[in-house]
């Protein structure tokens, strides 16, 4: 299966490599100006580009550089918004105006814009093959882009003689047989067969560039079909190696033949990339327009589909509406999860979502919630506390229970790993609670704010500053932390525990993790997270939690 992207940037490479000898017709003097090959780029010998130096491209690498920036926009194949882009491009283009484009400049919006029949109209169609196409529609697009500047049915037949080519290497077949069922195909005008046939022949006799004389060196696509193709039966007879290095000898091979290099360069690279020879990544870093290249195939590339989740909403503990976010597995539901994120995180934070998702992705359906007066929840946070907490997070099982099933896994961070050690209890369905950074009193939490505890008991409440943001705290929270027997909760929760927690945390101890250990009774575990900080800031340790806590669940 070929890599498109790499398919696409080696094109462009074949033309960068094709501009120093491009349109040099004699044989002699490419071989005295390249007496080790093209094998690195060059300033061009001709003077048809005078305004163009090595790294750059030929006319035909820009314009199928055109036809790539025609397509970010809507990620699809469009002939309107190719032509506009292609009009407005070459009317303003400072490189070497040929035949069919000055026609086309002329003619357009007309289609065909010339009757030209150089092959170059068929060998800038590359970028086609990044869009998600089954082969009608890409060899619709590739007969239509060829169409507009080139009108001689010869050209479009050959475009969608090279894309069939490709698609059938895409599908696993050899080169060989790629070209053969490619040529089977029934086209309008092209003799594909014959002139199949004619460069295989040529191939087992005489010299690259003899063959390639024989043919002939110009743009015309009578001479030049046969004169590309030749060079990759030569690579079949040279035993096929799939390697960056092959790919440059053949690429050397034509162009040191002269004419017209960059057209038949240009399907040459295309074809031997998508059977098999990797693109020469250092040599292509070197062209001018590679950033731009890379940035527009990042935009074409598929980007990893938004996992599945059910945007919820139900009563917290005060009655107000809190907002959750449901995981979902791609595939059947193992468990269901509820996770509790740390002292004023919110459910978006980083250890919230990655642990989340990768619980999802192991089939754990995994709600994540603001608790009352954060993030996207009502209420008001002065009157919320840790029994609060506690509270929102059964209305958040029962919510569970009702709607899908009730959870059997409980996740806590920070604060929210004390919450569920004190909730667990009161979920019979529940089998498992795991914390990470836990407090073993929730009374830890205090210390955060406790430049406004005076203030707090004073006052009833405080405006206190955490993690660089304003939040009230009421004399409630205060309350109910004196309140609260922690230590009888974890005795009593005879669940299967994991204590998670780092011995770097410099937020919460990790003597507290040997606290809650020692208060708890069998079954439970402890693990050490040496590469982790309190907030799981590094999302791979996130992920590692998250594989580390699935593994733990799965394996009851």
């Amino acid at each position: 299966m070929p890599n498109n992207l790499d398919l696409v940037r080696t094109t462009f490479l074949a033309d960068s490599l094709g501009l120093g000898p491009h349109w040099i017709y004699n044989q002699e003097k490419l071989a005295r100006l390249y007496p080790e090959g093209t094998l690195t780029l060059d300033n061009p010998h001709s003077s048809y580009h005078p305004k163009r130096s090595k790294g750059q491209f030929t006319h035909f690498g820009d314009q199928m550089l055109v036809l790539l920036r025609s397509l970010t926009p809507t990620q699809a194949w469009s002939f309107p918004i190719f032509q506009s882009t292609w009009l407005k491009s070459m009317a303003s283009y400072d490189g070497y105006i040929d035949g069919a484009t000055k026609d086309s400049l002329e003619n357009l919006p007309a289609t065909p814009g010339s009757t030209s029949n150089d092959l170059s109209g068929a060998s800038r169609i590359f970028p086609l093959f990044l869009l998600n196409l089954e082969l009608p529609e890409l060899i619709r697009a590739a007969r239509q882009q060829t169409e507009m500047t080139h009108g001689d049915p010869l050209v479009i037949d050959t475009a969608e003689f090279l894309t069939r080519t490709i698609q059938h290497l895409s599908d696993g077949k050899d080169l060989a047989a790629a070209l053969e069922q490619s040529a089977a195909a029934s086209y309008p005008a092209l003799p594909a067969v014959d002139w199949l046939q004619k460069a295989k022949d040529a191939a087992s006799r005489n010299t690259p560039n003899e063959t390639a004389a024989e043919f002939g060196l110009t743009c015309h696509i009578p001479e030049a079909f046969p004169a590309t193709i030749q060079y990759l039966y030569r690579w079949l007879n040279n035993g096929a190696e799939k390697s960056s290095h092959a790919l440059l000898q053949i690429l050397s091979e034509n162009n040191l033949a002269g004419g017209d290099t960059s057209a038949r360069a240009m399907p040459l690279a295309a074809i031997l990339s998508a059977a098999g020879c990797p693109l020469p990544a250092e040599l292509y870093s070197q062209l001018d327009h590679a950033s731009e290249i890379d940035q527009l195939l990042s935009l074409l590339t598929p980007q990893p589909a938004t996992p599945p989740f059910e945007k919820i909403t139900f009563p917290g503990a005060n009655g107000d509406h809190l907002d959750a976010r449901l995981e979902l597995p791609t595939g059947p539901i193992r468990a269901t999860a509820l996770f509790a994120h740390c002292f004023t995180c919110g459910k978006a934070s980083r250890a919230a979502t990655a642990i989340s998702r990768q619980l999802a992705d192991q089939g754990i359906a995994t709600l994540r919630f603001d608790f009352t007066g954060l993030g996207n929840s009502d209420g008001d946070f002065a009157n919320t506390s840790f029994l609060s907490n506690v509270d929102d997070l059964l209305a958040a099982a029962d919510h569970l229970r009702q709607t899908h099933a009730a959870p059997s896994l409980l996740i806590g961070h920070s604060l929210g790993g004390a919450a569920v050690l004190a909730a667990a209890g009161r979920i019979p369905e529940l089998t498992h609670v795991a914390t990470i950074g836990a407090p073993a009193e929730p009374a830890h939490v205090t210390h955060l704010f406790e430049d406004g505890l005076d203030e707090i008991q004073e006052k009833g409440k405080a405006t206190v500053t955490l993690a660089g943001r304003p939040f009230t705290i009421g004399q409630k929270f205060l309350t109910d932390l004196q309140d609260h027997n922690q230590p009888e909760q974890i005795a009593a929760l005879r669940k299967n525990l994991l204590i998670l927690h780092s011995p770097t945390d410099n937020i919460v101890g990790i003597e507290n993790a040997g606290q809650i250990y020692s208060a708890a009774k069998h079954p439970k575990s402890f693990l050490s997270l040496p590469q982790s900080d309190h907030l799981l800031t590094d999302p791979t340790q996130a992920d590692y939690v998250a594989n580390l806590i699935a593994t733990w669940f799965t394996s009851r």
